[in-house]
């Protein structure tokens, strides 16, 4: 029996068992000797006598960090690589793609901390995204935090005789004994230029935030002849940029590991997977009664989450895993890039279907007014509205005689067609949102109308709605057009500007609406409008609006497909403009402008006397607001006057 077999295993067994030697220790040079040759000769005796886990989620924030098999082969596999990059003076790169919670941040800091005890002039840089993640003496969040904390929580006989030297300002740690050095670094084109290191590990690489500016290819090209060996370890946030190139593309060179959920053998308990015809299947077959027992007491928990949209058939699941799943925000795409390591996201509904029935139940409503606004095109200008059955603008509000709508704050949203007239052509659609309550307030659909003149009849309705703040979807020849006719033909410049990073040094500027550069911008877009919904922060009036949700999934690409155009055969390439997404530009308007400015709507709803003060600025608008950019300014002689 080797000295790792008699290692116990058990958590609180294992205490016990480090309590023991340090006990001994205490007063036994010789064994305190013993120990440290033993944790630098073999890395794993190292992790389960030294290692410790700071898990502030837990009951207990403090664990002893007893490894599992999986993170035994990683370990062994990484700790590898760093002395074969040394002996070999070759270049290994170790790409570690990984499930959340599974420990790998403190793997590859703990391996670091053992060499820089033991090795002369060790030299490791640690990479995040930024640099408030690199250090500090407070946040538990920076890397350096985590490796001080686990330099503090080992015994004074392991740590450097006299103690270390800290620097929080050049975020170093250094050993006096043995000259070696950790540094911390934040990801830009020079990190490291200049300097030479043992190893590099770059933290969560795959993160959108990496991903930025082309900060993570900037990060591998200014490491690339700075050391031999490198961990990417991270997630995946997207599906591009440099880890996702690297960990997909089999022609890299690399050491190739994985740290998958379904290896964890808490995680992984009671797992499962169901077929086309309903039946479970236990992974192991000892669990088989219990899960059996977890499924059969669970079935309204299953239904909700394939009503949700989450992969039920085919798929390995367990007890946890539903757990996350179900848990608030936990949408298809971000359990399978965060979990199942799946950079395209999850075959399944957008949004949440649960959500989208409660929207139906609960808010939607046939419109107060429909008809259509006869529009000055030269000026951009609303000259009446004319009550029409079937016209294009839905109003959720009463407009007066004159054809002027209630004053307010309001933002729209609008998507752009290609203009086709055919049967299965899309339509350009403006979705309108009162900021003051957050409810729909009008939505107006045409199909056949060329982005220019869509554009001009846009301007001309944000005017009558208060010159309310306007967001386009900017992407394609469709939003070229649109935006220029809107701020350079008609002169309007109450509209949304995203930021946009420039060059590997992330400078932002400013460029006028809201861009569909993928299908996860697409898909974020769709999941805030969907948690605005369940959260009661937009409140829908459009019941086609919806239903045109409930029609968007997830394929097996990873791309964003509309069902009905997908089963009828249209080309995906065509311009798709239609109500879900302009009720999510508008969704994104609006979250921009409600901080600190929203009434709640059942505050605004509660009864008072007719024909008071209270009543007329309930009906006709509650507050004065000064000219802020959104071009009106409400006086009280507007809010009180008789305008019945």
């Amino acid at each position: 029996m080797g000295l790792l077999d008699r290692v116990p295993k058990d958590v609180k067994k294992n205490v016990e068992w480090r309590l023991r030697i340090l006990r001994a220790a205490a007063v036994d040079r010789g064994l305190q000797e013993d120990v440290k040759q033993a944790c630098f000769e073999d890395v794993l005796f190292w992790f389960q006598f030294a290692g410790w886990l700071f898990e502030p989620r837990a009951l207990h924030k403090v664990i002893p960090f007893v490894t599992w098999t999986h993170q035994d082969a990683v370990i062994l596999a990484m700790d590898g690589a760093i002395s074969e990059s040394e002996r070999e003076e070759k270049s290994i790169d170790v790409i570690l793609p990984k499930s959340r919670a599974q420990g790998a941040t403190y793997i590859y800091l703990m391996i670091f901390l053992r060499r820089w005890l033991r090795d002369v002039k060790f030299t490791a840089g640690l990479v995040t995204r930024n640099e408030q993640l690199v250090d500090s003496k407070t946040d538990s969040d920076t890397l350096l935090w985590k490796f001080g904390w686990c330099l503090d929580m080992l015994p004074g006989w392991l740590q450097p005789e006299g103690g270390y030297y800290r620097n929080i300002v050049d975020h170093t740690f250094m050993n006096p004994v043995n000259q070696a050095t950790i540094t911390g670094y934040a990801a830009t084109d020079d990190l490291g230029r200049g300097g030479r290191r043992t190893v590099f590990a770059m933290d969560e690489f795959g993160s959108v935030d990496f991903i930025k500016g082309g900060s993570d290819y900037a990060a591998l090209d200014a490491t690339q002849y700075v050391t031999n060996c490198r961990f990417l370890v991270s997630t995946y946030g997207a599906d591009r940029g440099a880890f996702y190139e690297v960990a997909r593309n089999l022609d890299y060179t690399a050491l190739r590991l994985c740290l998958d959920w379904k290896d964890n053998p808490v995680q992984s308990r009671l797992a499962y997977r169901q077929t086309d015809y309903g039946a479970v299947l236990p992974v192991r077959q000892e669990e088989t009664n219990a899960v059996l027992e977890y499924v059969q007491a669970h079935k309204d928990l299953l239904r909700r989450l394939a009503r949700r949209g989450h992969v039920m058939v085919g798929k390995t699941r367990s007890k946890w895993y539903d757990m996350q799943c179900s848990r608030p925000g936990a949408t298809p795409r971000s359990v399978a890039k965060e979990l199942d390591m799946d950079p395209r996201g999850a075959v399944g509904k957008v949004f949440d279907m649960d959500v989208l029935d409660r929207m139906t139940k609960e808010c939607c409503r046939p419109a107060v007014w429909q008809g259509k606004p006869s529009v000055d095109e030269e000026r951009g200008e609303v000259l009446s509205l004319i009550r029409q059955d079937g016209g294009p603008l839905k109003l959720w509000c009463q407009p007066t005689i004159e054809g002027n709508v209630p004053p307010g704050k309001y933002v729209l949203g609008c998507d752009i067609s290609a203009g086709g007239v055919g049967l299965f052509s899309s339509n350009s659609v403006i979705v309108g949102i009162n900021v003051l309550t957050g409810e729909q307030t009008f939505e107006y659909t045409v199909k056949g109308m060329t982005a220019i003149k869509f554009a001009r009849v846009a301007v001309a309705v944000a005017r009558i709605f208060g010159n309310g703040y306007l967001g386009w979807e900017a992407t394609g020849p469709t939003g070229t057009a649109f935006e220029r006719e809107v701020m350079e033909m008609m002169g309007y410049y109450n509209v949304y500007y995203r930021e946009r990073t420039q060059g590997i040094t992330v400078r932002l500027e400013k460029k006028p609406g809201w861009w569909n550069g993928s299908d996860d911008d697409k898909g974020m877009l769709f999941e805030q409008l969907c948690a605005a919904m369940d959260e009661g922060q937009f409140i829908p009036r459009s019941d086609e609006m919806i239903k045109e949700c409930g029609e968007y999934e997830w394929n097996d690409t990873g791309k964003i497909v509309h069902a009905p155009t997908r089963i009828r055969g249209a080309s995906a390439n065509k311009a798709h403009g239609d109500r879900c997404v302009a009720g999510g530009v508008a969704n994104l308007l609006y979250m921009e402008k409600m901080q600190g400015r929203v009434d709640k709507v059942e505050e605004q709803r509660q009864d008072v006397k007719y024909g008071t003060l209270a009543w007329r600025m309930e009906k006709f608008g509650q507050k004065k607001y000064d000219d802020d950019g959104w071009g009106h300014e409400m006086t009280l002689a507007e809010v009180v006057g008789d305008r019945a």
